[in-house]
This record gives C-alpha cells, structure tokens and sequence, in this order.
C-alpha cells in the first residue's frame, strides 16, 4: 500500500487533534473569558478541558465501536430510533449541530485571521477591502490543504503545529519570567465574577472542539478500534496542559482591568506581550500573530475537514445529494463537499461584525452535541445489554453511565448560564433558527424519499 492510501498512524492523529483545538479560541476567546472572570478563567478552561476529555472518552467508547468516518453522524444513526425514519433523524440533528459548530468555527477563525494582522499592518486595519478578502483567502488556502490524501494533508498540517508549539513555548517562558503575580489579583473578578466561571465553560468548550475531527475520520486512521482511544486522550491531555500554561503566562503579564479598559478580548495574548515587550523589546510582540496565524491555519484545516466529513456522511446516507458523499478517486477525499463547506464558509464571512453571534451561537450546538453524543453512549449501552446491538468495541469508558450523566448535568447549567450572559437571548435565537432550517430540511427529505 503507497504512503498516499495507508491509514493515519497515531503519533500524525494526535499532532493534528492538538493542531484542530489550539486554534483561534486561545488567540482570542481566552480574552473574552478572562473579562468575565479574572484570573480564574483559568478554572474555566481546565473545567472546559475535563468536560470535554469525558466527552472525548464518550467519543472513543463510539468510535472504536462504529470505526467509520464521519462519526458525529454514524453513532447516533446506528444507536438511537427505532425505525429508519427516527434513526435518520438522530443522526441529521446531531450532525446539524456539529455542522454549525465545525462551519462557524472555520469562519470565525477566518475573520480573526484578518483581526490578528489588522493589528500589526495598519494598512489591514484600515481596508474594509483588505478585511473581507483575507478571510476568504485563508478559506481556500486550508480548501487547499484538505484537498489533498489525508496522509498528505496531515504531513503538512503537523509540520505547521510543530511550529506552532515552539513559537507557543517560547511565549509562555515568556510570560513566566517578565510578568507578575498580583497581575492574577484578586483571583476571582472580571464583569461576572465566580459566575462567570461557569458561564464562560461553553466559551472555553469552543478551543476543544476540533477533538471530534478524529471520530470524523476514524476510518482513516491505523486500527481505529485500538488507536481512537489513546490519541484522543493524549491530545486532550496535551491540550489542556498548553492551555492552562498560555493562560497563567497571559495572566501574569496584563491584568484583567486593563485588558478590559484597552477593549482587548479578542487580541489578549498579543496585548498582553505588549504589556510588558517595550522599547527595543517591542519586536518580540510580533511572535504573537506569528502563532496565531499558524494556529488559525491549523484549526481551519480541522475544522473544514470535520465538516466535510460529516456532509460526507449525511451524503451517503441519501440525506443530502449523493454527489457530496462521493470520494476523489486517488486521493480518497469528499471535494464537493469539501467545496460546498468552504462556500458556505466565504459567504458567513462577508459580515465580520456577526462575530460575537458566531461565537456564542456555536458554543450553543457544541453544548447540544456534546449532549446528543452522552445520549448516545447511554442508549448503546442498554441495547448492548438486551442484545438490540451486537457491536462491541475495544474501549469502555470506566463508571457505567456515570461520566454520560455529569456530561449532561454540566451542559444543562452551563446552557442556562450562558443564556443570561451578555448577548444570550440572541445567540439562542440564532440557534433555535439553525434547528428549524435543519427540521425543514429534514422535512422536506423525509417527503421526498416517499
């Protein structure tokens, strides 16, 4: 077998896992949290981190049982209903909701792409032009790179996140030696205080996401049944732990007063290097949107290739045209739905100043999926028990139905929470119309297919 059709090994999974999930939400939600919070922010993504490593382990029990690509589909599609019709249904929602996640993710990485550089070359910051053609331009450049064999595709990609981790490396020494404590002082403060804690978890929940891109290629990868479960687990694990220590670094170096007072949530880190790099240190700054572009690059890329993945998948089933579940013969990826994904993807971006709804409106379907997902895993389980499923995978998540069941109760508080934060009762307006487009279409499938 060529080096171009043979499965993904694990180390190449793990790197592009890590590569998917620190991505723009770093760059610019940590800010966002750490306004509602103060330093304790740093509870929130440690908190959002733990909530997703037990979805992740929900995940891998899944994956390692339906070893197909397209994941977010299959599982509720094979596991939940009775009929096809409910079974069909299952899976359209659940894939719905991981697409609003995986297209509003890419596009809102793409716009940031455009507000990184706007800080650094003036002449980006003052072109209307300038801003919406950078995004769109940046959709095609990871169109591109997921155009190719996923073996191909995944050479480059961890090359890039490679880069990423050491220029990340050399900020975090960074932040260590030239910011300072009562900069983290006191604790627990920001707009929200101990709340916004919690209400900023389906925020944080955003920089893991991308986890669910290796259930959305699981077919491709070396024995899935055996390898799922230990590359999503050290990914997450990574993850968290380069996390927590951009975010002590952040914290260090600006306090959360002046990061609010200087209206830099969505740009922390490179204000926050800003902060303490002055005079003939001011260059150092520039490492900052270095990082973001890469890490931008490498999130979009595993964001775009979730979401065609997933298409795929909805394709194939007969629920969406059967020319976007179709492969490229050589290299084995779904262009046309690819394609489709990456319009989609140019047309959102042509309004930035949607980006606050992006933003919260996709925290809301991450949340619901999570949940769609912990239902999964419960309702596989009984069937398992009554013999209804006979499939068995290589991994079980430890505790019974003990992890699917905190999953639930923690995205129930934080769904509430999250409603009364700033912008809320838009955001879920926004959502609740992205469910009835998806209802309509099903729909309008269901009458068509009699």
């Amino acid at each position: 077998m060529s080096n171009e059709t043979k499965g993904l090994s694990p180390k190449a999974c793990i790197m592009m896992a890590i590569g998917g999930m620190v991505g723009s939400s770093i760059f610019t939600l940590s800010g966002v949290t750490y306004s509602m919070a103060g330093a304790a922010a740093v509870l929130t993504w440690l908190f959002a981190g733990v909530i997703l490593l037990l979805y992740a382990l929900n995940i891998a029990e899944l994956a390692t049982t339906f070893p197909k690509s397209g994941g977010i589909y299959v599982y509720p599609h094979a596991v939940i209903g009775k009929t096809k019709k409910g079974k069909d249904f299952a899976g359209w929602i659940a894939a719905w909701s991981w697409l609003n996640v995986s297209i509003f993710g890419t596009t809102f990485s793409a716009l940031c792409v455009s507000t990184y550089l706007g800080q650094f070359i003036p002449a980006v910051g003052n072109s209307r032009a300038l801003q919406i053609l950078i995004p769109i331009l940046w959709i095609a450049l990871t169109w591109f790179l997921n155009a190719r064999s996923a073996n191909a595709f995944g050479s480059i990609h961890n090359k890039i996140t490679y880069a990423l981790l050491f220029v990340l490396g050399v900020y975090i020494v960074l932040g260590f030696v030239s910011g300072k404590g009562e900069n983290m002082t006191p604790f627990v403060s920001g707009t929200m205080g101990a709340s916004g804690i919690v209400a900023g978890i389906p925020i944080a929940m955003l920089g893991y996401g991308s986890i669910i891109a290796v259930a959305s290629f699981g077919g491709e990868i070396e024995d899935p049944k055996h390898n799922i479960p230990r590359i999503i687990g050290k990914a997450v694990l990574i993850t968290v732990i380069v996390y927590c220590l951009i975010l002590i670094s952040t914290f260090r170096m600006a306090s959360v007063d002046s990061l609010i007072g200087a209206n830099a949530q969505y740009y922390p880190l490179a204000f926050a290097l800003g902060s303490v790099m002055t005079g003939d240190m001011a260059w150092v700054v520039s490492i900052v949107p270095l990082a973001a572009l890469l890490a931008l690059t490498t999130n979009m890329s595993i964001m775009l290739m979730d979401a065609s993945r997933t298409v795929m998948a909805t394709a194939q089933s007969g629920f969406l045209p059967k020319k976007l579940g179709e492969l490229h013969p050589e290299r084995h990826t779904p262009i046309m739905a690819l394609s489709v994904v990456a319009v989609i993807c140019v047309i959102l971006s042509l309004n930035p100043d949607l980006i606050n709804i992006i933003i919260n409106a996709g925290s809301i379907c991450s949340a619901i999926t999570v949940a769609i997902i912990a239902v999964t895993l419960m309702t596989l389980r009984k069937k398992q028990r009554t013999g209804e499923i006979k499939d068995e995978g290589e991994f079980r998540v430890p505790g019974g139905n003990v992890f699917p069941i905190i999953t639930l109760i923690v995205i129930l508080i934080t769904l509430v929470l999250l409603y009364f934060g700033d912008g809320g009762s838009t955001s879920y307006l926004v959502a609740v119309l992205w469910y009835v487009i998806g209802l309509v279409i099903f729909g309008l499938k269901s009458l068509l297919k009699k």
